[in-house]
């Protein structure tokens, strides 16, 4: 295995190892499993990678039976868009059980340990009955950490994607340009002075927005679509552009979770604090944790439809 990093009074946390430009070379000359090291190859160089039949079946067929019985005790909660589905459900996990165990999965989350060289544990959590048809985009303001990139996302496929339900879009390999976020808010704050630092914050989340879909189609071509099947799990790299495809057929589910998962010894902050937040140290915590099943799950907010 990696050396482990780790966090104490006298010891800082260093940048992911997998951004490194040796990371290739470390991995190689690791001891870990050879699946392991597969699955972090495609992390580094692609910002991607897909663990096929990561999660049993019935485990996702019990997320979906949680789900309904969630929605029918309080329809009222339920929030829907104008086609009538339902929108995304925040941290599930929170509720269900088999979210939680779903979210927990001992081999995924050895892998994360792995990926981060130190202990993972589950942030947060949002599941989809449809397709997000969100556009190209980065975690990375939404999912700030410090040193930056202590991230990943876990998507988890509970069933059979149909190329008619908007599966997930990426840019392969366009995890590796760089963007300076305290340059962008420098600039805009220059042309526009006027603004409140919460405004300029904005206003910088839908630049950054903007430029990576410009780069990433500019440099990187068309998206690539990636199909998966139930129990099958996608992992991405915070920097890699990615969303949801265009769902030809609106009304298929594309039953789903994505899992946000970042070191125990990391917490994650969002877009305000990515773009104003300048200190190398990072800010304050913000969460505390519960244990579920040996594994370490933030206390990051409740369970509802956003």
């Amino acid at each position: 295995m990696l050396p482990q990093q780790r966090r104490d009074t006298n010891t800082a946390i260093e940048p992911p190892w997998f951004d490194r430009p040796d990371a290739l070379a470390l991995n190689d000359a690791s001891a870990a499993r050879q699946d392991v090291k597969a699955y972090a190859r495609e992390l580094i160089t692609d910002g991607v990678c897909v663990v096929r039949e990561a999660i049993p079946h019935e485990l996702c067929d019990r997320v979906i039976a949680d789900y309904a019985d969630f929605c029918a005790r309080d329809p009222g909660a339920v929030h829907r868009d104008p086609l009538g589905r339902e929108t995304r459900l925040v941290n599930f996990h929170r509720t269900s059980n088999a979210s939680a165990e779903m979210g927990t999965n001992p081999e995924l989350m050895n892998l994360l340990d792995y990926l981060f060289g130190m202990e993972a544990c589950l942030y947060t959590s949002l599941t989809f009955k449809y397709g997000t048809q969100q556009p190209i985009h980065r975690d990375t303001p939404h999912f700030g950490t410090w040193p930056q990139g202590y991230y990943f996302g876990v998507w988890i496929a509970m069933e059979d994607v149909s190329e008619d339900a908007g599966p997930l879009m990426l840019h392969r390999g366009a995890h590796k340009f760089r963007m300076d976020q305290d340059a962008m808010m420098d600039e805009l704050a220059r042309e526009h002075p006027e603004i409140n630092p919460e405004a300029l914050a904005d206003l910088a989340l839908r630049k950054f927005c903007d430029e990576v879909m410009g780069r990433s189609l500019t440099d990187f071509g068309p998206p690539e679509f990636l199909p998966v099947n139930k129990g099958d799990v996608i992992i991405w790299h915070p920097e890699l552009p990615h969303g949801g495809s265009l769902a030809k057929n609106p009304h298929l589910t594309r039953w789903s979770t994505v899992f946000h998962c970042a070191p125990v010894a990391v917490q994650v902050h969002q877009h305000q604090t990515f773009f104003r937040h300048r200190s190398s140290d990072a800010p304050p915590a913000r969460y505390g944790y519960i244990d579920y099943q040996g594994r370490k799950v933030a206390v990051a907010g409740d369970t509802g439809f956003d």
